[in-house]
């Protein structure tokens, strides 16, 4: 039973962060576009947050990779309001599918 809540979770988790990742990448620019950014940027963090909650309460080295992984996504989110160009939307595009890739490896993998 709790395997099988279990890979429900991390099927719903890969295909929400699958699909948003390829809608930042693939809309074009307006307000849906900014809109997925931003719930990615907020999806990588609770991701990382997860990741380090998880792990018990000795493995600090780990917890602190964890939450590194949502920090990106704050970097990310810095990144883009202070954007002045499109080559700072695009960085900050990369931090936060790094934040949601890495979070969602160290979730389920490491």
């Amino acid at each position: 039973m709790a395997l099988g809540i279990l890979f429900l979770m991390f099927v719903s988790m890969s295909v929400i962060s699958v699909l948003g990742i390829l809608l930042m990448f693939l809309l074009k620019e307006g307000g849906m576009k900014k809109g997925i950014f931003y719930f990615m940027a907020v999806w990588g963090m609770l991701i990382s947050a997860w990741a380090a909650t998880s792990l018990p309460t000795n493995y600090i080295a780990q917890q602190m990779i964890a939450w590194a992984f949502g920090i990106l996504s704050v970097i990310g989110l810095v990144v883009h309001i202070r954007a002045k160009g499109k080559q700072h939307i695009t960085i900050s595009y990369i931090l936060v599918t790094v934040s949601v890739v890495a979070g969602m490896l160290k979730l389920f993998l490491f």
